[in-house]
């Protein structure tokens, strides 16, 4: 299983700089990856695009363990073709329990995936 590593995009309050949603899924396919991990600082949404032809079930990990036991990911339901959707934030308790405060997001069909992207939202957590 390969993952992509994507960097959070910081959404501007008050809107004077607009993230333009559509050219940030176009720069950012998945490719041949199966999932994406990202820095998380409880702030990040992800925003996923599946294909015209394909639909998709994404899969939130968890990176808490309770009692050293691995805690069942999140799976969300079948995202259509040609949809956008987006997930999160996402707390803490998702973080990979590896030091990185990394959030691992994986899609049942990565080939049905044309673009995914994180967007952080403006505050402070």
């Amino acid at each position: 299983m390969s993952l992509l590593a994507l960097t959070p995009i910081d959404l501007k309050p008050g809107g004077a700089t607009p993230t333009d949603l559509n050219a940030a899924l176009t720069a950012s396919p998945l490719g041949s990856n199966t999932g994406v991990t990202f820095p998380n600082s409880g702030r990040e949404i992800v925003v996923v695009q599946t294909n015209a032809t394909g639909a998709s079930i994404q899969t939130s990990e968890i990176g808490t363990t309770v009692q050293g036991q691995t805690v069942p990911g999140i799976a969300s339901p079948s995202q259509v073709a040609s949809d956008i959707s987006i997930y999160g934030p996402y707390p803490t308790q998702y973080d990979k329990q590896d030091g990185t405060q990394d959030v691992e997001v994986d899609f049942g069909t990565g080939a049905d995936i044309a673009g995914v992207v994180v967007l952080r939202l403006p505050g402070v957590y």
